[in-house]
C-alpha cells in the first residue's frame, strides 16, 4: 500500500472482493483510495453492456472489434469510494502504457463521450454513452488507417436510428444505409470503390430486403450470377412465367457473361420430349424396326 496526495494506493493483487466491495487484503474496513491493474472484466458489470454494444457493431460494419480494441483485454486503475468503483477510471493495455480508454461511470453504466483506442494509441471506436447505453454518434476507424473513418452513424437506445455510411480504406464512401430501432429501412445504396458511382441499390421494407438492383462502374444495370440462376428457375417451375422485356435484355445479357443456356419451361421440355421420340420412331421406321417396340436391337427386322 503506497500513499500519495493523502490518498492511499492498493494493487489489485493485494486486494480483496467481498459482497461488491473492494477490501485490502486482510482488512475489515471497506478500501477508500486508488486500486491499480484492475482487469476489465472485474469492471464490466458495472459498465451496462459494453461488450455486447462492440460485439453488435460487428455486424454492420467489416471492421473486428476484436481487432481493433483487443478484446477489451485491459488492466485498469480505478477510484474506490468505501470499497465501491467510483466515478473515474483509466484502462491500459497489458504489459503497456497506452491508454486504452478513459472511463466515466454512473450508477446506470458507462457515460459520456468514449474514446477507445488501438494499440497503437489512435482513435478506434468513438461511443456517445448515457447511462450504459449508447445515444448519439458511433465512429468507428480503420485499424491499419489511423484517423481514416471506416463506419460512422447515430444510436439511440443501443438502437441504430437514420443515416449509417461505412467507408474503404481510401476514404470513398462503400455503403449507405438507413435504420429504424437497429432494422433496416428504406434506400440502401452500395458504390464502387474505383470511381464511386452506385453499385447496388436496394429497398428494405419492414427489416426485410424487397428489391435489389446492381450496376456496372459505367452505371449499366446487370444481374449477378445468383439474380441470373432465379430467373432461371422461374422459367423452368412454370408455364405462366413471362419474362418482361427489362428481365429479357438482362438475362439474355447475363448468359452471355455467365456462358449459361437457357433452361427450359415445363411446356418446353415435354415438346422437347415429344420430338425425340418421333425422331427414334422415324429412325426405325427406316430401318425396317417396330416402331413401337423399345428394347428391339434389329432381331425383330421385318422380313
Amino acid at each position: 500500500l503506497l500513499g500519495g496526495c493523502n490518498k492511499p494506493v492498493l494493487d489489485w493483487r493485494n486486494a480483496e472482493l467481498s459482497n461488491g466491495k473492494i477490501y485490502e487484503a486482510g482488512s475489515n474496513e471497506p478500501f477508500d483510495g486508488r486500486v491499480t491493474g484492475v482487469p476489465h472484466k472485474q469492471l464490466e458489470p458495472l459498465l451496462g453492456s459494453l461488450r455486447t454494444i462492440l460485439q453488435n457493431l460487428n455486424t454492420n460494419q467489416t471492421t473486428s472489434m476484436t481487432a481493433l480494441l483487443g478484446n477489451l483485454d485491459y488492466v485498469c486503475d480505478v477510484e474506490v469510494e468505501e470499497g465501491l468503483v467510483g466515478g473515474q477510471y483509466t484502462c491500459r493495455y497489458p504489459q503497456s502504457q497506452v491508454v486504452a480508454y478513459e472511463g466515466k461511470r454512473t450508477d446506470g453504466g458507462l457515460d459520456g463521450e468514449t474514446v477507445f483506442h488501438t494499440k497503437t494509441g489512435s482513435p478506434g471506436v468513438i461511443l456517445t454513452m448515457q447511462n450504459g447505453r449508447v445515444e448519439g454518434p458511433i465512429k468507428i476507424y480503420f485499424a491499419e488507417k489511423p484517423g481514416q473513418l471506416s463506419y460512422q452513424a447515430m444510436a439511440v437506445n443501443n438502437g441504430l436510428e437514420g443515416e449509417a455510411i461505412s467507408y474503404y480504406l481510401n476514404g470513398q464512401v462503400k455503403v449507405k444505409a438507413n435504420f429504424k430501432g437497429s432494422v433496416p429501412v428504406g434506400l440502401w445504396e452500395a458504390y464502387w470503390e474505383e470511381n464511386g458511382a452506385v453499385s447496388e441499390r436496394g429497398l428494405y421494407e419492414g427489416g426485410k430486403l424487397v428489391s435489389q438492383t446492381h450496376y456496372l462502374q459505367d452505371g449499366t444495370e446487370y444481374l449477378t450470377e445468383p439474380e441470373m440462376w432465379a430467373l432461371q428457375r422461374s422459367i423452368s417451375e412454370s408455364n405462366d412465367f413471362i419474362l418482361t422485356p427489362k428481365q429479357e435484355v438482362l438475362l439474355t445479357e447475363a448468359e452471355k457473361r455467365y456462358n449459361a443456356v437457357r433452361l427450359l419451361t415445363p411446356a418446353q421440355r415435354e415438346a422437347k420430349y415429344q420430338a425425340e421420340q418421333e425422331s427414334i420412331r422415324a429412325d426405325k421406321i427406316a430401318r425396317g424396326l417396330d416402331p413401337d417396340c423399345w428394347v428391339c436391337d434389329g432381331s425383330d427386322k421385318r422380313n
